[in-house]
């Protein structure tokens, strides 16, 4: 299925346009072809649907709404969803940091791996044979790809994230990033490196650094996520930035997060701007953490974004 954005709507007559992720022509959209209810359908909302040849044109069947309630509470608000200026947070770095990330060292060239298929994902149960280490400090010039929508695979054996990853541009999974400044950036991945996402998002691709990114769900979850997400007032008031320096991130006591991913005891993480998440571990990676909440929504966490960790063996009592 195809994703884009809701160009043009007359809710009187029924109909509209979508603006293609793929920047094709526009998709004519009737009311018919939505799917779940249609209520509340307003410019801008993020949709998934398939393509079929109508008279005119190409025209959208099975439609379905993908933004949050709490999105189209915004849209209705006529506040702006993601701001198309947005900008990485500002970060404080010292001059030997500032030149690792402007070096001019060039990435060596990636080994293509193939993608594992759903049967060979559920396969993925030996936790305890993954290198456990910290996100790296440096951050390489992307390697050039003549097509964007073509993942780039990393050099080395892949991770339950990159598995994951690998996953969700196979399938073109619609999701959702969450970055600083409290802001959630819908897109699709279409590549990554050991430090980047490539990211088709409302209009064009964008390169994103790991290190912006505090979790990433699927736009399926977006709803049961939202709902639970709750905040540590103190830690939010704080506004925490991006830590760069591997030394001076929060360190999670792995062996931990191993033992009560077997165990599937409760766990708790904070991020650095406040939201805590809690449930059980699905897998854990050199930087992620991929979590079952108390509702069934799933969410990947990324450790480099975590600033407390707490594992809880049983009612009451929290490690």
């Amino acid at each position: 299925m195809l994703t884009g954005r809701i160009k043009y709507y007359n809710s009187d007559k029924g109909y509209g346009f979508i603006a293609q992720d793929t920047g094709e022509g526009d998709v004519f959209l009737h009311i018919s072809a939505i799917q779940g209810g249609h209520d509340e359908i307003h410019l801008g909302q993020y949709v998934r649907y398939e393509v079929a040849a109508g008279n005119r044109g190409p025209v959208a069947q099975n439609v379905k709404i993908l933004l949050t309630p709490l999105e189209q509470k915004r849209l209705r608000q006529g506040k702006v969803v993601i701001p198309r200026d947005y900008t990485p947070p500002q970060q404080s770095t010292d001059s030997s940091e500032q030149q690792s990330f402007t070096s001019s060292q060039k990435p060596t060239h990636p080994t293509p791996v193939a993608s594992p298929t759903p049967q060979e994902l559920k396969q993925q149960t030996a936790i305890s044979s993954v290198k456990i280490d910290s996100p790296p400090d440096q951050k390489p010039s992307l390697p050039h790809t003549p097509n964007p929508k073509s993942a780039s695979m990393l050099d080395e054996q892949p991770t339950f994230g990159d598995l994951y990853i690998q996953k969700q541009i196979r399938f073109q999974t619609p999701m959702f990033f969450g970055l600083y400044n409290h802001t959630l950036l819908p897109a699709t991945v279409t590549g990554f490196t050991k430090y980047d996402f490539v990211l088709q998002g409302e209009a064009e691709s964008q390169e994103l650094p790991k290190t912006d990114v505090k979790y990433c769900y699927k736009a399926e979850d977006a709803a049961g996520i939202q709902s639970i997400v709750h905040y540590n007032e103190e830690i939010k008031a704080q506004a925490l930035k991006p830590i760069i320096q591997r030394q001076k991130r929060y360190s999670i006591n792995m062996q931990a997060i191993v033992q009560a991913r077997r165990a599937r005891h409760t766990i708790e993480v904070t991020m650095l701007e406040g939201e805590v998440f809690r449930g059980i571990v699905d897998w854990v990676s050199q930087y992620e953490i991929k979590m079952i909440l108390e509702n069934e929504s799933k969410i990947v966490v990324f450790q480099h974004a975590i600033c407390d960790f707490k594992v809880f063996p049983s009612e009451g009592q929290a490690g």
